[in-house]
């Protein structure tokens, strides 16, 4: 008979949003445990003819193949790692429970036909059930979890300073080139320093300003060179 608790033994996308949802926990202080991944259809059998249940669990009959089964690898059962608190705590299965359907998996523990707190499953957000597993028809890989970088000023600075890189480096559209070829004539378009002219990048105020002086004074030489 086959009863295990290794994560590994669960089909290789969920096992690895498994492992992100349980750093996910103990980030949040959830001391989580996880009790149950993949069993066998022997093993379930007997665990039906014992009529074994976990606290705010039911067994299911052990001829129906369900999201725990060896095959399928779809779900896995947790509790609270604190000894004689393991199932009695709702706020701590809720709030573990929370963090594992922002992922996209489905909680026992929201099911209307029977409560089963400790469980957490892959079914495609819910469009997938046992009857479907009966019939061969599995959810598709599952989406993995990822975490949002967190936008700090620092890291604002750099993607601008990336992104306006990027946007000078661009080259000029077609259609500008008649009025580029006047802009540049005329001395209004000089470039920086270098002479990139830069085309597809932000006008400055700065750069505004040395424009419509270059307006008024058209043969002025050496007005700002690092203008646009």
């Amino acid at each position: 008979m086959l009863n295990s608790r290794d994560v590994n033994l669960l089909r290789s996308d969920v096992a690895e949003n498994c492992r992100r949802w349980l750093t996910r926990c103990q980030n949040a202080g959830l001391a989580v445990l996880v009790t149950n991944t993949v069993r066998d259809a022997e093993y379930q059998s007997w665990l039906y003819e014992q009529g074994r249940t976990r606290p705010g669990s039911i067994v299911t009959n052990g001829k129906v193949p369900t999201f725990h089964h060896v095959d399928a690898g779809l779900a896995f059962d947790f509790c609270q790692n604190v000894k004689g608190k393991e199932y009695s705590d709702l706020g701590f299965f809720q709030a573990a429970a929370a963090l594992a359907k922002e992922m996209g998996f489905s909680w026992g523990g929201d099911w209307t036909s029977f409560v089963d707190r400790p469980h957490i499953q892959w079914d495609g957000r819910g469009r997938y059930t046992s009857a479907m597993l009966r019939k061969g028809l599995c959810p598709p890989d599952m989406p993995l979890w990822e975490e949002d970088e967190e936008m700090t000023q620092e890291t604002f600075d750099r993607m601008m300073a990336d992104y306006l890189v990027r946007l000078g480096q661009q080259p000029p559209s077609d259609w500008s080139e008649d009025a580029r070829r006047w802009a540049e004539q005329t001395g209004l378009i000089r470039g920086d320093e270098n002479g990139n002219k830069r085309y597809k990048m932000f006008v400055t105020r700065e750069e505004l300003a040395a424009l419509l002086q270059r307006t008024e004074q058209p043969a002025a030489e050496g007005k700002d060179e690092s203008a646009q």
